[in-house]
């Protein structure tokens, strides 16, 4: 069925902007695992200062590796179990239903395999079935969990409102904004707004958006932090305690007009 609507269109879009998104986040995938680390320190920087300069983003960044590790461990306990059910379920089943009898025939079947020699080819292409499908079963369980964990998606988009200062936020921000509000069509927004909205992943488009406009809050607040201190423009900017106030920039509108 063709798309009728500008938003319908954009909807097509959803995996070319998905692999967008996937290309920032590879390109900057050091600076996501691990915040700031001694290896970006330039010399002469006190590390023990820094390290509490970007303390309140690293305690984000824990939090969001803790979710993703619980739901990489779901879906390997749920690999583990669904191979085992595959593997030894059937027979299992078979013999408790069918009884000794049955329990003898399927002796005697495995017996005359053993002895035609095609045993260990029976049993090769059942394992790489039953591995292949419990490992199936476990990446989808991971996804699952893993995509509808809004916990990790709040906490993604919460970034570049930490106090202190925001490695991610340094490196991420510009090219993410530019991605969201000039690249992507605002019509592939709208369908967030839509009660039935069709989009694949709503949780995860939702923390893309939210991550951007906090992107232009922290920018917002850090600009007029460096006028108010007479600060350089590229100086690095210690967001007070309490981080970038969610409403700064009604705020700094309100400043404006007064």
């Amino acid at each position: 069925m063709e798309p009728r609507t500008a938003m319908e269109k954009e909807l097509m879009k959803e995996g070319l902007y998905k692999n967008r998104v996937q290309e920032i986040l590879r390109k900057h995938k050091g600076f996501l695992s691990s915040s700031y680390n001694e290896d970006v320190a330039k010399e002469g920087d006190d590390i023990e200062l820094l390290k509490k300069q970007y303390s309140s983003e690293r305690k984000i960044i824990d939090r969001i590796i803790s979710n993703e590790r619980s739901a990489f461990l779901s879906g390997l306990a749920l690999s583990g179990v669904v191979f085992a059910s595959v593997r030894f379920g059937p027979r299992y089943l078979a013999a408790k239903l069918g009884g000794i009898e049955k329990a003898r025939v399927l002796k005697e079947a495995d017996d005359a395999a053993r002895k035609a020699g095609t045993r260990w080819i029976q049993q090769g292409v059942s394992f790489l079935f039953e591995a292949s499908f419990g490992a199936w079963a476990g990446y989808r369980g991971y996804n699952m969990i893993s995509s509808q964990n809004s916990n990790s998606y709040d906490e993604i988009a919460k970034i570049p409102l930490c106090a202190g200062k925001s490695i991610v936020s340094e490196k991420i921000c510009s090219e993410w904004v530019d991605l969201v509000h000039n690249e992507m069509s605002k019509d592939f927004w709208k369908n967030l707004d839509e009660e039935d909205c069709r989009l694949k992943d709503k949780g995860r488009w939702k923390a893309v958006l939210g991550f951007a406009d906090n992107c232009i809050k922290r920018k917002a607040f850090e600009d007029s932090y460096r006028k108010q201190h007479g600060m350089k423009s590229d100086d690095a900017v210690d967001v007070p305690d309490g981080g970038v106030p969610t409403d700064i920039l009604q705020m700094l509108r309100k400043q404006r007009s007064t």
